[in-house]
């Protein structure tokens, strides 16, 4: 990654492994297009859910707090410029006197009438007021990188929590439609021990009916708790009172394109939490510079000029009464304490810690971006298996459900054919939502999609 090693800290750990990472990541699929270019959240093509998170963008508190601290480092930004220029001050000063005087003590009674302009400036003779500015820069720089990763985040998770919301309702739904199965079998079995055709199994058979049915309808109770917290949670999300009111997505997107080959590890340059990272290493690097350049000679250069009476106010605007003044001074810091040089050693050691943090957050990048892409393979892969398991239980379940009522098998066979069924069923629908899960999780580690161009170019 060029943007690593461009930093070139004195940390040699970080350097080392800034270059050992891999140039791209493999995956499985065609090469990208060069023309196309999309976001991606319209890869799950949901209307719906890009409104979900233009909502939750536009109306979060955690994020117009982090746009709040965006316009302070602005501000400080403002500042540290203004340091570099001169500094003007005008006053205007009224005095008034009274006195004794003579043998005779009489009173005499004198005002005094002034205006000045007064002008500072410290020459950045060597650059230190621009390290100070251009680190302040790069404060804001790293705080609205920040920014754009809270942006980020809070989409994918309203993503997240949306598809959970949605695989919730299929769960209970696919839990309902078990406990109807297990009320007819018990149905079935208490009409029989009614009509006299009970045998010595028939009271097993309905206790294990009865054990199934109560089963299937606790699990209900703990997917409808799961569903209505995951309702509170997108509902605080959006800015909204959390009262679990609100429907979501009608469906759960289908399966997005596979990823594509070849993705390469620059991608990673967008992503802004390591642009923030960046920053922060660049600003430290400054105020280091800044901090070695106080330890210089500075030149600060003074001047005034103004008008003075006693006479009348009107003859402070005389310019026959102008007065002006103009010097410099040259300063060197020869003794404090050692202060100056604990400054530089601070800021050497807080650009040691900004430089490891990169290299952690890079290192972190890549390894969420390479979980997520094993992730997806692996998931591909369980989901397909799943997708002929899910068929193949439903159909021997119909089929054991047949057999039972023509008597060829018993209860228990009935039970494990409709337990299966439903179990698999069941991890169909949460590797589904997995599936998307994770890809959300690999847009989040890349920084975008797998076509955004990257930052600059």
């Amino acid at each position: 990654m060029s943007g690593c090693k461009a930093l070139q800290p004195d940390s040699s750990d970080a350097a080392a492994l800034i270059g050992s990472l891999p140039s791209q990541w493999t995956g499985d699929g065609p090469a990208i297009p060069k023309s196309a270019v999309t976001g991606w959240l319209d890869d799950f093509n949901s209307g719906k859910l890009t409104a979900l998170v233009t909502e939750a963008v536009g109306k979060s508190y955690d994020l117009a707090a982090t746009r709040a601290r965006v316009r302070q480092l602005e501000e400080r930004a403002k500042i540290a410029a203004g340091d570099r220029l001169p500094t003007l001050n005008s006053g205007i000063g009224t005095r008034r006197s009274q006195g004794l005087r003579g043998a005779t003590f009489r009173s005499v009674r004198a005002n005094n009438f002034d205006f000045s302009l007064d002008l500072t400036w410290e020459v950045d003779l060597w650059g230190r007021l621009k390290n100070l500015r251009d680190a302040e820069l790069d404060k804001l720089l790293a705080e609205t990188n920040v920014y754009e990763a809270s942006r980020f985040s809070l989409a994918a998770n309203v993503a997240k929590i949306a598809f959970e919301i949605v695989e919730s309702k299929q769960q209970i739904a696919l839990s309902r439609r078990n406990l109807a199965s297990l009320s007819i079998n018990l149905q079935i079995l208490d009409s029989k021990l009614e009509a006299g055709d009970a045998d010595d199994r028939t009271a097993l058979d309905i206790s294990l009916s009865r054990a199934d049915q109560a089963r299937a309808k606790s699990e209900i109770l703990a997917e409808q708790r799961q569903l209505d917290a995951a309702k509170r949670t997108l509902e605080t999300l959006l800015g909204r009172y959390p009262a679990g009111a609100i429907d979501g997505l009608s469906s759960l997107p289908g399966i997005p394109k596979r990823v594509p080959a070849g993705l390469p590890s620059e991608l990673l340059l967008r992503r802004p939490d390591l642009l923030a990272a960046e920053a922060r290493v660049d600003a430290a690097l400054k105020e280091l510079s800044a901090t070695r350049k106080a330890l210089l000679p500075a030149v600060r250069i003074s001047g005034g000029a103004g008008t003075a009476t006693t006479d009348e106010f009107g003859d402070l605007f005389d310019i026959q009464k102008l007065v002006w003044n103009i010097g410099q001074n040259l300063t060197r810091p020869l003794f404090q304490g050692g202060q100056l040089r604990s400054n530089i050693r601070l800021d050497q050691h807080q650009v040691d810690e900004l430089a490891a943090n990169y290299a952690e957050t890079a290192l972190t990048a890549f390894r969420e971006v390479e979980t997520a892409l094993a992730g997806e393979q692996y998931l591909a892969s369980q989901y397909e298996a799943l997708s002929v398991a899910s068929r193949e239980a439903r159909r021997a379940e119909q089929l054991s459900l047949d057999q039972y009522e023509k008597g060829i098998v018993d209860i228990i066979t009935l039970l494990e054919s409709q337990r299966r069924s439903f179990d698999a069923q069941s991890t169909y629908l949460a590797v589904q939502l997995q599936l998307l899960v994770n890809r959300v999780d690999l847009y989040l580690a890349l920084g975008g999609d797998f076509h955004h161009p990257l930052v600059g170019k």
